[in-house]
Formats: C-alpha cells, structure tokens, sequence
C-alpha cells in the first residue's frame, strides 16, 4: 500500500472519507492524494461582472480556494504525508479520479442524490464499477472510529477478496462475521454451503469467524438489514466491475448497497 486517493468536495461525506483514508494511512505507512476538481459544488460561483472581469481570473479564483482548502486539510492532519491535486482539465468526475494511481480510493458519497448524479447511477457507484482498485465507500452520517465487526458478504463464487481485505485491515482482532445471503435461487445444500465457508476459514487463516445464511428476496437489501442489525462497523465485498451489456442483464449488488448503506463499504474487484 502506497497511494490512497481521496476525491473532495471538502463537504461532511468527503470529511468523513479523508478522516478514514488517514487512520489507514497511519496503519500502512501510506501516502494521501488529496484531489479535487472545479466541478465540485463548493466551488461553484456566480459570476459579477464587477467582481471577475475575466474568465482567467475566474478559474484563477477557483484555483485558489482550493489550494486553501487543501492547504487547511493539510494542517488538519500532520501526522501523514498528503500531496494536494487540483483537476481543472476534466469534463467529469469520474475520469478524473481514475486518472489518478492508487492503491485504494476512500470517497465520500451522499447516496443517490449526493453529488451530480450521471445516468449511469450516483459517482460512488461509478466509481465502484469502473476502478481497478479497491474502493471504500463513506457517508455523510457515518464515521471511522472503530473496526470491531466487519461483514464479508459472499456466495463463495470468488473468496480472493477476502485476502486482500485482510492485507488491507488487521482483521486478527476483530470478529468476522461472513453472510451467505439466500435468496431462494440457490441450488446448494445448506450443508455444502457451511462446509465451504468452513473450509474458507482455514484456507485463508480467519480469527473470530462466524458464518450464517440469511434470508431475505434481494441480496443488497437483505446485506444492509443484517449489517445494521448486528451493528457492523464494515461491509466488505467483492464485485464483478461488469461493464457494457454484460452489466445491464447482471446489474451490481455492490454498486447497490453502496448506495443504500449508510455503514462504510469496501468493495474489491474480482475478474
């Protein structure tokens, strides 16, 4: 782990998101890529002919209240090494943020109506879909003051995620709670299921580790019902990062409890 990446707005969400990214930073002796761009709603002004003359001076001006802002965040946090990123090139969000090299994204997101919504679904889920790199999902109203229970939502399709969550966290001291959510479209013997989570377990060295089948009709849904009630601290899960038609038939559960959950969410890609 080198690089996080933190997008900001400089709002709560993205607060919430940089405090994360430098409790992590602290544990993996990594550095913090602090990013911003003109299209954040913070930086969004009127333009008074009397004021800004220029259109120049008007970017001159966006350009530096975010270099203060940047700046302010800075000092908030001396402890870790942040290098500021000021985007002024891009059209989009999006690619702004995956042109940058990091080892895992910590971003902020508001839910479904947070930040400029594009048609294919909310930044964070965009985000989610498309990075090559795990990324942690924060919300406004959620903070990062403990990982006591942490939540690994699998079918056991693909278990590789698990070790990278691992390499991630220091999960030796925290209980692992491991949830197969059924949906009724299973074919696999119960029985089967838990020899494999049993044998998951082993495989990748698992303290504190409890499996369950759960039951409920949508896999994102029936994932946020059980996290908040066995007050999990963090979501881990893997997806897909399908893209095209491929997404379309098969959607993203990920993507989903990204945007509903308001219990931070790690989500790694597993081809």
């Amino acid at each position: 782990m080198k690089t996080i990446l933190v997008p900001t707005d400089f709002h709560l969400a993205a607060e919430n998101a940089m405090s994360a990214a430098v409790k992590l930073a602290k544990n993996m002796d990594a550095r913090i890529n602090l990013m911003t761009m003109f299209k954040f709603p913070k930086f969004k002004y009127q333009l008074v002919e009397s004021i800004v003359h220029t259109e120049d001076e008007y970017y001159d001006m966006l350009k530096n209240d975010a270099a203060r802002e940047i700046v302010r965040w800075k000092d908030w946090y001396p402890g870790v090494e942040i290098i500021g990123s000021i985007k002024e090139d891009f059209d989009q969000l999006i690619p702004a943020i995956l042109s940058e090299e990091a080892d895992l994204i910590v971003m902020g997101s508001e839910g479904a109506n947070g930040w400029k919504d594009y048609f294919q679904g909310t930044n964070s889920q965009n985000v989610v879909r498309k990075a090559d790199c795990p990324v942690l999902v924060m919300k406004e109203n959620t903070a990062f003051e403990k990982i006591e229970n942490v939540l690994f939502v699998t079918d056991f399709e693909k278990t590789g995620f698990i070790e990278k969550a691992m390499d991630l966290f220091n999960l030796k001291e925290t209980k692992n709670k491991f949830v197969f959510i059924d949906t009724g479209e299973s074919t696999d013997d119960r029985s089967d299921i838990y020899d494999t989570a049993r044998d998951v377990e082993k495989l990748y060295d698992i303290q504190n580790f409890d499996f369950e089948i759960y039951r409920h009709d949508s896999v994102a849904k029936g994932t946020v019902e059980y996290a908040e009630s066995h007050d999990i601290d963090l979501i881990i899960m893997f997806t897909h990062g399908r893209k095209g038609f491929e997404r379309f038939l098969f959607g993203s559960i990920a993507e989903e409890v990204v945007n509903i959950s308001d219990i931070p969410v790690l989500s790694i890609v597993e081809n």
